[in-house]
């Protein structure tokens, strides 16, 4: 089940070098997918740093790209990505927004 999660957050090499900007649109518990400026290398690694509406803890995790397509006519690319590392806290949050029910 996925659920849509409107939020900005930071792409970065397994190094923490070569940090992008990146719109998270929807979110599951195995992966997630984003919007960014370049196009990512399918089977590349990357750490994806990112918070939840109304909720300051920074949530880290490692993932792997599936896909990264170019969409429209802005240069953006949507990116699909599995998680490889999720800290537990983050993979209750995770679990907690999905199952939950939209704020109307």
């Amino acid at each position: 089940m996925r659920r849509l999660l409107q939020v900005d957050a930071h792409v970065s090499d397994m190094d923490g070098q070569n940090n992008a900007i990146a719109q998270i649109i929807d979110i599951s518990r195995m992966g997630v997918a984003f919007l960014s400026d370049h196009q990512l290398p399918v089977d590349s690694t990357y750490v994806l740093t990112f918070s939840f509406p109304e909720n300051p803890f920074q949530n880290k995790v490692t993932l792997v790209v599936l896909h990264s397509a170019l969409i429209g006519t802005h240069g953006r690319y949507r990116n699909g990505a599995r998680f490889l590392t999720i800290p537990d806290e983050t993979a209750e949050l995770i679990f907690e927004y999905v199952t939950s029910a939209p704020a109307s």
